[in-house]
């Protein structure tokens, strides 16, 4: 009895072991798993349908831009062509969204710098710009836009803006003198009934005697007898190009640089021309100042003077 229920267990033990390691995996591998079939390059709706007959999920995944591709092709897919995966898995797809589109960003309320920059930023363009007097918005900012926030255009689409030129201060426009010269430029402002204000000059690259600027600005309003100041071009100096160079607080002193030019011609001269090594004069050195001679600490004594022991004492030979 006992041996019988030895090779019972035995045979329960093998079939178990068979059934994991042969029969299951077998099982698994011919019922279970699905090979993935190639939809790349389909219509997404095509590769939806074929992976779906293959007992597959589908899933729309990124989408990338690219305006040579028509828009809903597969470009990519994964898992993978060809690999095995259980029957349900699920397949990601890149799809392609043909050119990429860029939404307008709001530039009501910003200078008109910011909003070229912000267009830039964006990979738009900014288009027309018309000024407008208003106080809806202060000067040089942007009152509206032609083309609304949020709207998805192409790259490269110009923007349309209405700027602010100011607040109306009278019923005549400032012309535009830039670049004139300055007896143009008056006669120009002369005929809007406006007179011509400071003129500056400025050292300029551009044509001497040209308006390289004014105020108030082109276009802007202005009162009956308003001044015009201008700014005209004139010559740069050497001082003006050398400044260009160097900075303010590299420049050298205006002593040194002279002594530098002159020590640099100099070194230039012909060697007949170099001026001579000056020789001293030892003679000079020789001659002492006998005031400053030192005295010796132990002077020598003085001889007798002679003279006056000779001189007989009278006293004496009285007294005789």
């Amino acid at each position: 009895m006992l041996k019988k229920l030895g090779i019972l267990s035995l045979i329960v033990v093998a079939f178990v072991l068979i059934f994991n390691s042969i029969l299951m995996p077998w099982y698994v591998k011919h019922s279970n798993l699905v090979k993935v079939p190639n939809v790349t390059g389909m219509n997404f709706l095509d590769a939806k349908k074929v992976l779906e007959q293959s007992g597959l999920d589908v899933k729309q995944g990124d989408i990338r831009y690219d305006e040579s591709k028509p828009i809903g092709l597969v470009m990519d897919q994964a898992p993978a062509v060809d690999e095995m995966v259980k029957n349900g898995r699920r397949v990601y797809l890149t799809v392609c969204g043909g050119e990429q589109l860029m939404e307008v960003p709001r530039l009501i309320g910003k200078t008109e710098r910011d909003a070229k920059f912000s267009l830039v930023q964006r990979n738009l363009q900014v288009g027309e710009i018309v000024k407008k007097f208003t106080t809806e918005q202060p000067e040089d900012y942007v009152i509206s836009q032609v083309i609304q926030p949020g709207s998805k255009v192409k790259k490269g689409t110009k923007v349309d803006l209405i700027v602010s030129n100011g607040q109306l201060l009278g019923s005549i426009i400032v012309p535009d003198v830039m670049g004139k010269k300055l007896a143009d430029a008056k006669k120009l402002i002369e005929d809007k009934k406006l007179k011509v204000g400071k003129i500056t000059y400025q050292s300029s690259d551009l044509p001497v005697g040209q308006v390289i600027d004014q105020y108030p600005k082109k276009d802007k309003s202005a009162k009956e007898n308003t001044p015009v100041d201008l700014f005209i071009a004139k010559k740069k100096t050497e001082y003006d190009k050398a400044s260009e160079d160097i900075g303010d607080n590299d420049r050298e002193p205006k002593d040194k640089k002279n002594q530098d030019e002159k020590d640099k011609k100099e070194k230039t001269k012909p060697a007949d021309e170099q001026p001579k090594d000056k020789t001293i004069d030892k003679t000079k050195d020789k001659v002492t100042d006998k005031s400053k001679e030192k005295i010796p600490d132990h002077p020598k004594e003085k001889a007798p003077d002679k003279t006056k022991e000779k001189v007989p004492d009278k006293s004496k030979e009285k007294n005789n």
